[in-house]
């Protein structure tokens, strides 16, 4: 009976090395574009606020606003608002902080990745940083008028 056919133990553990192998490479790929994927939605976060904040002052005579609160309740919720992307949690502490004191640059001091802080000085000029994986990001959108 030598006519019948069939993968040999051999060859099909070089299959499976070669397998491990691509797994090897992707799985790792995977998690990194994740991460840069949350990072992304998290900067959208950001620009969202931005772009609510450009709104208060437009309807309240060239005046920033002095509380996060009332730049978020700008953002329309149909759409989610501004979720963590990290957790898809929303609300105070959760996605969004308002910070009190004015640092320059803005530090979220969030120990939750994923929140975006709002930060005004003396309702004149804001900035707006969020919280990465690894720490604040370096991108810190503001004002105008700084």
């Amino acid at each position: 009976m030598r006519g019948e056919r069939g993968f040999t133990l051999i060859e099909l553990m070089i299959v499976v090395v070669i397998i491990g192998i691509l797994a090897a490479i992707a799985i790792p790929n995977y998690f990194s574009m994740q991460s840069r994927a949350k990072e992304g939605s998290l900067k959208a976060n950001m620009h969202a606020v931005q772009l609510a904040a450009e709104d208060y002052v437009i309807q309240n005579d060239g005046v920033y606003a002095s509380l996060a609160s009332d730049v978020l309740a700008l953002i329309p919720t149909y759409g989610g608002g501004v979720r963590n992307p990290f957790d898809n949690t929303s609300g105070v502490n959760n996605a969004w902080v308002d910070q009190a004191s004015w640092t320059r640059p803005l530090a979220t001091g969030a120990t939750k990745p994923g929140v975006t802080a709002y930060g005004d000085s003396m309702a004149s000029q804001y900035q707006v940083v969020a919280r990465g994986q690894k720490g604040d990001l370096s991108l810190v959108l503001a004002s105008g008028t700084q």
